[in-house]
């Protein structure tokens, strides 16, 4: 059985605050305006007048929440309950509706007294009251309930569309008061204002979340009365799209917590739109940069000819379908023996309009020469390393940083010269992908690019 609560936190007695009482309203009650809705409630014979006011109070906050909630779906069963008071708190009402799926709490405010009558017959009291609620109140409790209903499936569809959401406990997602409150918290919700073309505008909506996260999980609903299309993974996104969306200049934005609301900034807007989604960077592609270089036996540093950076490219295309580009640095920016990360951060954010992709690999690999100590047999090795970052070009971020380290390479003494060297260098920055050596730079390509 389904049912809707309204649970009691104080009374207002506030008369004469709409239109002027009729003096027969408890058998014609006054009819509902466009600012005011009106409620008549009465009580069962009762042994105090306390009682009997309490009984019609209820009853009067138990019609509004009937017709606020079979606005929503058909409720069969509703009833009120009191649970507490407090005179110092006005208006301070909680609507639960339940069903047989979930149940949720709605603030129900700007509830009036306009008039009581008491009656005593036989010992016993009767009362009535005259209630009246604003209808912008009204629609506020009404908007809230059908958020809740909005959320609630929002909550379902990506609970089977992704990994990691949040377990229900009860039958609300753990640590939330209700799905809304999980959905404001883990979601990005964008909708459009002041345009009779949002269906046309939230399908090029979508078109702008997959192209800028290739894993984004769409929800279509209506939230706060207006088709919206709904975005699993706030945290993750909300700063990406709010930039882009910004960059765009074809909207003026509010924001409410995780909420966008987006009003065109003129007729030609929509065709702005589309332009700007199609000349987005393409979150399928990055772009890699950085040195690689061979420590030798004499101290001199080497280039190793891009070797780690080409086969990251061809690891990225075959496990992660993601097409590479390479990008070479400005001189300036690396030397011979390290790589200025935060100024090569600096610099492709200073020209972040050549840059042909969304994300960038900083790549830093190197090889280090150890030699031998006769007097404990201990002959010279090699050891490679490689550091990478991927870099968020339109957020500005670094969503990751890892280093993967071989063993050392042993060889003979005999073999110590520069060719030699070289040669085994590049045998140990090779070895970095051997997927005997852990974590090896794949088991960590894997962690880092999962999800991109």
């Amino acid at each position: 059985m389904k049912k809707l609560w309204v649970l009691m936190f104080g009374l207002c007695f506030c008369a004469g605050l709409f239109a002027q009482v009729p003096p027969n309203w408890d058998t014609n009650p006054p009819r509902d305006t466009a600012d005011v809705k009106y409620s008549v409630g009465v009580s069962t014979p009762q042994a105090t007048e306390q009682a009997a006011f309490t009984g019609a109070w209820q009853h009067a906050l138990q019609n509004f929440a009937s017709s606020i909630g079979t606005r929503v779906e058909s409720l069969t069963d509703i009833s009120v309950r009191e649970e507490g008071y407090d005179s110092d708190i006005a208006d301070a009402y909680t609507v639960y509706v339940e069903t047989s799926s979930f149940s949720t709490r709605v603030p129900l405010s700007g509830v009036r007294e306009l008039a009581r009558k008491i009656e005593n017959q036989g010992g016993a009291y009767t009362a009535r009251i005259l209630a009246a609620m604003e209808m912008a109140d009204y629609q506020k409790a009404l908007r809230y309930i059908e958020n809740e209903e909005a959320a609630l499936l929002a909550y379902r569809f990506f609970a089977q569309k992704v990994k990691g959401i949040t377990r229900l406990s009860g039958n609300k997602p753990a640590g939330y008061v209700d799905y809304y409150a999980w959905l404001r918290d883990n979601c990005v919700t964008l909708s459009f204002a002041g345009t009779s073309s949002q269906g046309e505008y939230l399908a090029q909506t979508e078109n702008f979340c997959k192209k800028l996260y290739r894993d984004t999980v769409i929800f279509a609903e209506t939230i706060d009365g207006n088709p919206a299309r709904i975005i699993y993974d706030s945290p993750r996104y909300y700063d990406g799209i709010v930039r882009a969306l910004q960059d765009f200049g074809v909207f003026t934005m509010e924001k409410e917590a995780s909420a966008l609301v987006l009003t065109p900034a003129g007729q030609s807007s929509l065709a702005s739109f589309r332009s700007a989604v199609a000349d987005m960077k393409d979150s399928s592609k990055i772009f890699v940069s950085g040195i690689e270089v061979i420590q030798t036996e004499d101290g001199d540093v080497l280039n190793s000819a891009n070797l780690v950076i080409n086969q990251f490219k061809t690891a990225l295309s075959r496990q992660f379908g993601l097409s590479a580009v390479q990008f070479n640095l400005p001189s300036q920016y690396a030397n011979t023996t390290s790589l200025d990360e935060a100024a090569v951060m600096a610099y492709i954010n200073a020209n972040i309009k050549t840059f042909p992709a969304r994300f960038a690999v900083i790549v830093f690999a190197e090889t280090r020469l150890s030699g031998a100590v006769a007097a404990y047999n201990i002959p010279p090795n090699i050891t490679a390393s490689v550091r990478f970052t991927l870099y968020d070009v339109l957020t500005g971020e670094t969503i990751n940083s890892a280093e993967a380290d071989t063993r050392g390479f042993v060889f003979s003494p005999s073999n110590l010269q520069r060719q030699t060297v070289i040669a085994e260098s590049r045998r140990a920055l090779q070895f970095l992908y051997d997927a005997k050596n852990r974590p090896g730079l794949a088991g960590i390509m894997a962690d880092v690019f999962e999800g991109l």
